[in-house]
């Protein structure tokens, strides 16, 4: 005889485990727009500051960093072209078309990207808050994104990164909130999040796929939704880059027309990195990873270490293939350093508090070994005293 399954069973199995609130509300922080607004002010103008601060050291000159290199491209695009060359420039073209408007030049960009910043920190305090981090911890964890210099360094010369870094933090942000506490809503805006992200830089594009596909890693809500889960997320950017296929297809320019890059695999670059990795150098860009690796066995989270090896992963890859744009550095760190913030679970132990601060603070460490390591980014830091 066939099995009935009557309609209380379905819904029974569609209870989430845990809930991220029973009123679908979540508070924000601070409480008050104005000290929400105030903060972001506060922040912007801090990394504003260090960006005339820096013009003014460098006299001007910001050749070599992406921030040039973007701004010369939207000045070369031939608006009035016809076919699919205005959109392959355009690529990444949510930053290409905000850059377009942003006057100023590299310096606009790096004031712009400030705004972003400010957003990004503000709302990953408002995260941590939400998750009942204690204040120290919390603080330590905003500190140690904000006063690494390879942030600011990203901030100030790399406008389409700090875009993509926003995106990607605020999507990660989400996607737990999705897959974790059965926030919906959350799951549906963490997939447009991971699209803008890929949109906005072309270094992110394997990351943002990475990122939601490793949403099924997580501690889930709904058991049994892994697969589901992870298509929701992925949806959107891959419905994206399918478009942007077949619209090259159809314009007879091919697949790959719509994506500035060489997009080819290079020998050359891949061995050049893998030389890269027996070098002081080398090792410092490789312990973020092995310290969130640790860490994640440590906190009895392992799916978060599969996730680090595979965000990594798709970085690098984007090297090779050349997607990076050239005077990038920092970024690999930073979407590690986000990744960590977002998916770390609230401490319920003091044994537990120390070492999810412990982690933070060691990040913090690398992050500044590798800035002074890092030829282009120490050249970068010792032009505020006029030293170049």
């Amino acid at each position: 005889m066939a099995s009935r399954i009557s309609t209380a069973d379905v819904f029974e199995r569609d209870v989430p485990l845990y809930v991220e609130s029973h009123t679908g509300r979540v508070p924000k922080y601070p409480a008050s727009a104005l000290w929400r607004w105030g903060l972001r002010l506060v922040i912007a103008a801090f990394y504003t500051g260090l960006a005339i601060w820096w013009n003014w050291a460098a006299e001007g000159d910001w050749a070599g960093t992406a921030n040039a290199a973007l701004a010369a491209r939207v000045a070369d695009i031939e608006w009035g072209a016809s076919g699919v060359g205005v959109i392959g420039q355009l690529y990444p073209p949510i930053t290409s078309l905000v850059a377009a408007v942003i006057p100023g030049g590299a310096l606009g960009l790096a004031i712009a990207a400030s705004i972003a910043a400010a957003l990004t920190l503000q709302l990953i305090l408002q995260s941590l808050q939400r998750k009942q981090f204690p204040m120290s911890v919390r603080t330590i964890f905003v500190l140690t994104i904000a006063t690494t210099p390879l942030y600011t360094y990203v901030v100030l010369t790399n406008f389409e990164a700090t875009v993509a870094l926003m995106f990607f933090a605020l999507a990660m942000v989400d996607l737990v909130r999705f897959v974790t506490w059965a926030n919906t809503q959350a799951g549906f805006r963490a997939g447009l999040l991971f699209a803008c992200a890929a949109f906005s830089d072309t270094t992110t594009v394997f990351a943002a796929l990475v990122a939601a596909i490793g949403g099924g890693l997580l501690i889930q809500s709904r058991t049994g939704a892994r697969v589901a889960n992870a298509v929701v997320v992925a949806f959107p950017t891959i419905t994206l880059f399918v478009s942007l296929a077949v619209l090259g297809i159809a314009f007879g320019a091919g697949p790959l027309a719509m994506v500035r890059g060489d997009l080819a695999w290079s020998n050359e670059r891949a061995i050049g990195f893998a030389q890269s990795l027996t070098t002081p150098l080398g090792w410092l860009y490789l312990a973020p990873l092995v310290l969130m690796i640790v860490a994640a066995f440590g906190l009895g989270f392992p799916g978060t270490a599969i996730i680090a090896v595979l965000l990594q992963a798709s970085t690098v890859l984007a090297f090779i293939v050349g997607l990076t744009p050239p005077g990038v550095a920092g970024v690999t760190y930073m979407l590690l350093l986000l990744l960590a913030v977002a998916i770390v679970p609230t401490p319920t132990t003091g044994a537990h508090s120390f070492l999810t601060a412990g982690v933070s603070v060691f990040l913090w460490i690398i992050g500044w070994l590798t800035a002074l390591q890092w030829p282009i980014v120490a050249l970068w830091m010792r032009t505020f005293g006029g030293t170049p």
